[in-house]
């Protein structure tokens, strides 16, 4: 739906027991210029009351919401409807791609001409928007669009500036990881894009389908990039776009048992049903295994390795 020519855009804010973060993103996001977006906010079925707090600021906003509950998973949004907010309470936690698919779905059947997938612990610069919508509308082979994602408490040091997946060893690379911004050039080519931001079209989901909600956490964003550029779209990012990101945290680091349960059972199952060649694939599973393995050795918590082994061992179950 266009607005005086503007392509319409749906923010997708995904919360699970996040609320200081989500509240401290849609403040930034009601401080930017694009004149035509709407924000979806998805609680996954939160444990704390995120959804009360999330409630009480979206009532001292004095701007319109619509609250839903999500029995079917896909809510409807009315023609017409002009809320600025959209809070949808999720009945069940499916994970990164259930969570954000919900909000997606709903922001498609609203009129959305993009969509556009934000972690709710960012906040923005006010014109970041412009630069990602505007390189979509001038090139239709883009797929997916992001912008210089730097870390929240070092604001002068780039997080992620465009990445690679290793196409032999299935290795994940941010380019310029925890550099100094000095105006480095944005990479031309350009194979992996961090789920923390993406703008993207509607045809993209129409042709590639929507994040695979299997993988739960972790790598799913890999994964929805590899889809995305098999089916002929290109990933692009554009420095003039800008956020910052309060790394980590959420899930307990990368050596929680969570962590290493979904990324070693996710990057497993990615290498298996992506990686064509024999030798490319056992190259990745054995660059993958011993780093983490080591990681694990190294940080003495040995009761991991049950971890490890219980995540691989659900491969085989399917």
């Amino acid at each position: 739906m266009f607005l005086n020519n503007v392509p319409q855009v749906a923010i997708i804010i995904l919360n699970y027991n996040g609320s200081d973060d989500t509240v401290a993103c849609l403040e930034s996001l009601q401080r930017i210029s694009y004149p035509n977006y709407h924000i979806v906010v998805v609680d996954n079925a939160s444990t704390d009351d995120s959804v009360s707090v999330l409630l009480n600021y979206l009532k001292s906003t004095g701007k319109a919401f619509t609250q839903v509950d999500c029995a079917d998973k896909v809510p409807l949004q009315k023609e017409g409807e002009s809320s600025f907010f959209t809070l949808i309470q999720s009945e069940v936690n499916g994970g990164y791609g259930h969570g954000n698919n919900i909000g997606i779905l709903h922001g498609l059947n609203a009129g959305a001409d993009y969509i556009l997938v934000l972690n709710n612990d960012t906040e923005v610069e006010p014109n970041f928007l412009e630069p990602l919508v505007n390189s979509a509308e001038a090139n239709s082979n883009i797929g997916i669009v992001s912008g210089k994602i730097y870390f929240y408490d070092q604001p002068d040091t780039i997080w992620f500036n465009g990445g690679q997946l290793g196409a032999c060893n299935s290795k994940v690379t941010h380019f310029n990881f925890n550099e100094k911004d000095i105006g480095q050039p944005t990479q031309k080519e350009i194979s992996f894009i961090t789920g923390c931001m993406w703008l993207i079209p509607k045809k993209v989901f129409e042709r590639v389908g929507y994040i695979n909600e299997t993988y739960f956490m972790y790598v799913e964003d890999v994964e929805f990039c590899k889809r995305v550029t098999l089916s002929g779209f290109k990933l692009v990012v554009i420095p003039e776009s800008k956020i910052y990101h309060k790394v980590g945290g959420s899930t307990g680091g990368m050596l929680s048992e969570f962590s290493v349960y979904w990324r070693v059972r996710n990057m497993h199952r990615f290498v298996h049903d992506y990686v064509e060649k024999r030798g490319c694939r056992y190259l990745s599973y054995f660059r993958f295994n011993v780093i983490y393995l080591l990681n694990i050795l190294k940080s003495l918590k040995f009761s991991l390795l049950s971890v490890y082994v219980k995540s691989l061992l659900s491969l085989r179950k399917g």
